[in-house]
C-alpha cells in the first residue's frame, strides 16, 4: 500500500480529502500535515509516496514545500490542489517537478482521474525498482556462480587441492555446500550432441529439477557439458539412475531436439573424491563411441558386454582372412555386418575393437603392391582417435574400398579441401547456430572425424574456432559501432547475452562495457 501525506491549513479541506479516498477504497495509507514545516519535517523522517498539497499556506506554503523536497532528492509525486483564483500558482508548479494540479472546490471525477493515475504510476516504478532489484542479485550470484564453476573445474582437473580451497573467499570454500553434509554425492555429466548450456538458465535449471527431483546442484562447463552433483539416497538403484537419466534424455529432446548422454559417477563423500569421480565419468563416457542416439551411463555397468569376445574375434579373424586373400568387397561386407551386430546391443571395449580394427590395416598395408608409409601412418592415428562407432565405421570402410579402385587424389589434398570449406562457412555464417554435426553434414563427414581433422591443421577445436572468429568480430563491433551490447550478443550469434558477457570476459580479461569504457567510447 502506498502512502499519501495530504497537507492544508484548513482541516475541513484534509477531512474532505480522507472523505473520498475512503469511501472510493483508494488503497492508500493516510497521513497528515497542518503546514509546510510540519510536513517537511515528516518527511525527513518517513517515506511518503504521494505529497498531496495545497498551494497558499501559512508559514512555507505548498510551492516551498515542494522545492524543499526537490532539493532534498525525496522520490515522491506532488499533486497541488487550490482554488480558481490561485491559477498563476499552477505555472511555477511545472518548477517544482509536480505531478498533476487540482483545482478547488475539488471535483470527485477529476479527483479520482488524478488520484489513480498516479498510483498508477507508483505501481509502475515499484515494479521497475524490483525488476532491477532481481537483476541486480542475478548478477551478483552469477559472479558467485562463475567463481564456484571456476573452482570446482580446478578441483576435478587436480589443479587445487581442499587445503588451498580455504584460502579462497567465504562464500566460495564451499563450491559445492552439498558435499558438507552428511550425505554422499553422485557426479553427472550431461554431454549434449548440439549447444544447449548457454541458453536461458532458468529454463535448464526448472527442467533439470522436474526430471532429478531431489537435491542437487548444476555448473554447465561449456556450451555442450554441464556437471550435476546429486544427492545419493538410501535405498538408491541403478534402475533410480537409469530412470532419472531417462526422463532427462527425453526432455532434452522434446525442448532442444538434441542427442544426450547422461554419465552417473559412483557416491563421492568427500572434496578429495571430486577427480576420482570425473576420471570414472571421462572412462565411461568413452562408450559414447557406440551410440548414434543419446544414452545412460552409469559407472557400476557402463562396461558390462553384450557380446563375448570370443564372438567379435571370430568376426574379426574372418575378415583378415579376407584381406589376406585381397578378397576386401568380402572384408568390406563382413566388418559393415560386425557393425550392424555391435550397434544392436552392449558393446565390447572400444579399445579392443581399434585394436583389432588396426591390426586389419597393418595386413592390407602388407599386402598392398604400392606402400604409401606416411598415408598408412595417418589411417592408423585416425582409427585410434575415432569417437564414435560410426566413424571407425566410415574410415575401415573407406580404406577397404580404397583396397578395390585406385584413386590419384591423395587425402591431404582432399582434407585441405574439406577444411578450407568449413573455414568459409563459419567466417560466413558465424553469427547463426553453428553446429559440428551441420557442419560435418555438408562435407559428408562424421563429426568426430571432422573435429579430428580441422584440429589437425588448423591448431584448434571447431568450436574454438567459431568462438574465437564471433569474439573477434564483437570486438570490432564494440570499437567501430554505437551498437547496444545486447545486439552485438545476436549480431555474432549469442542470444543470452548474460553468457557472451562471460565469454568475452573470459577472452579479453574485461566485459564488453569494460572494453568500451578502456577506448573512452
Amino acid at each position: 500500500m502506498f502512502k499519501m501525506l495530504i497537507v492544508d491549513d484548513e482541516q475541513f479541506e484534509r477531512e474532505g480529502v480522507k472523505f473520498l479516498i475512503d469511501k472510493y477504497d483508494l488503497q492508500l495509507e493516510i497521513h497528515e500535515a497542518d503546514s509546510g514545516e510540519s510536513a517537511l519535517a515528516f518527511m525527513k523522517q518517513n517515506h511518503v509516496d504521494i505529497l498531496f498539497t495545497d498551494i497558499r499556506m501559512k508559514g512555507m506554503d505548498g510551492l516551498q514545500l515542494a522545492a524543499a523536497v526537490r532539493e532534498l532528492a525525496i522520490p515522491v509525486k506532488v499533486i497541488f490542489m487550490s482554488a480558481y483564483g490561485d491559477f498563476e500558482y499552477a505555472q511555477k508548479a511545472i518548477d517544482v517537478n509536480a505531478i498533476r494540479y487540482i483545482l478547488k472546490p475539488v471535483q470527485v471525477n477529476e479527483f479520482l482521474k488524478v488520484i489513480s493515475q498516479v498510483i498508477h504510476m507508483c505501481e509502475k516504478e515499484k515494479q521497475e525498482e524490483e525488476r532491477q532489484k532481481q537483476l541486480e542479485k542475478a548478477y551478483g550470484q552469477g559472479i558467485i556462480r562463475h567463481e564456484k564453476q571456476r573452482l570446482v573445474s580446478q578441483l576435478i582437473h587436480g589443479e587445487i587441492d581442499d587445503l588451498q580451497l580455504q584460502h579462497e573467499s567465504f562464500e566460495l570454500q564451499a563450491p559445492i555446500p552439498m558435499l558438507t553434509g552428511s550425505r554422499a554425492l553422485r557426479m553427472v555429466m550431461l554431454d549434449a550432441r548440439s549447444r544447449v548450456f548457454d541458453l536461458s538458465d532458468l529454463d535448464l535449471e526448472r527442467l533439470i529439477s522436474e526430471c532429478v527431483q531431489r537435491q542437487h546442484e548444476g555448473f554447465n562447463l561449456n556450451e555442450y557439458q554441464s556437471m550435476l552433483f546429486m544427492e545419493v539416497l538410501e535405498g538408491d538403484t541403478t534402475a533410480d539412475m537409469e530412470a532419472i537419466g531417462n526422463r532427462i534424455l527425453q526432455q532434452f529432446k522434446k525442448k532442444y531436439d538434441t542427442d544426450l548422454f547422461a554419465a552417473f559417477s559412483g557416491p563421492i563423500d568427500n572434496i578429495g573424491s571430486l577427480r576420482i569421480a570425473y576420471n570414472e565419468i571421462e572412462s565411461i563416457l568413452e562408450s559414447k563411441f557406440f551410440y548414434d542416439k543419446g544414452a545412460v551411463l552409469i559407472a557400476e555397468s557402463a562396461w558390462i558386454d553384450g557380446h563375448s569376445s570370443d564372438s567379435v574375434e571370430e568376426k574379426m579373424s574372418e575378415i583378415a582372412k579376407d584381406v589376406e586373400r585381397k578378397d576386401f568387397q568380402s572384408a568390406r561386407m563382413r566388418f559393415e555386418t560386425l557393425v550392424e551386430l555391435l550397434k544392436a546391443g552392449k558393446q565390447i571395449s572400444s579399445i579392443y575393437l581399434k585394436y583389432s580394427c588396426m591390426e586389419i590395416l597393418k595386413m592390407m598395408f602388407d599386402y598392398a603392391p604400392k606402400k604409401n608409409t606416411e598415408q598408412f601412418k595417418k589411417n592408423l592415428e585416425q582409427i585410434y582417435k575415432s569417437n564414435k562407432l560410426s566413424e571407425l565405421c566410415m574410415l575401415m570402410i573407406s580404406a577397404l574400398e580404397s583396397c578395390e579402385t585406385t584413386d590419384g587424389q591423395t587425402a591431404d589434398s582432399n582434407n585441405r579441401k574439406v577444411t578450407e570449406f568449413i573455414l568459409r562457412t563459419i567466417h560466413n555464417e558465424y553469427k547463426r547456430d553453428l553446429s559440428v554435426e551441420e557442419l560435418a553434414e555438408s562435407v559428408y563427414l562424421s563429426p568426430n572425424y571432422l573435429s579430428h581433422l580441422f584440429k589437425k591443421q588448423v591448431g584448434v577445436s571447431i568450436i574454438k574456432y567459431i568462438t574465437n572468429t564471433r569474439m573477434k568480430k564483437a570486438k570490432e563491433l564494440l570499437a567501430e559501432t554505437n551498437k547496444k551490447v545486447a545486439d552485438i550478443s545476436e549480431e555474432t550469434g549469442y542470444s543470452n547475452m548474460a553468457y557472451f558477457c562471460s565469454l568475452f570476459k573470459s577472452h579479453f580479461g574485461m566485459t564488453p562495457t569494460q572494453f568500451r569504457e578502456e577506448l573512452g567510447i
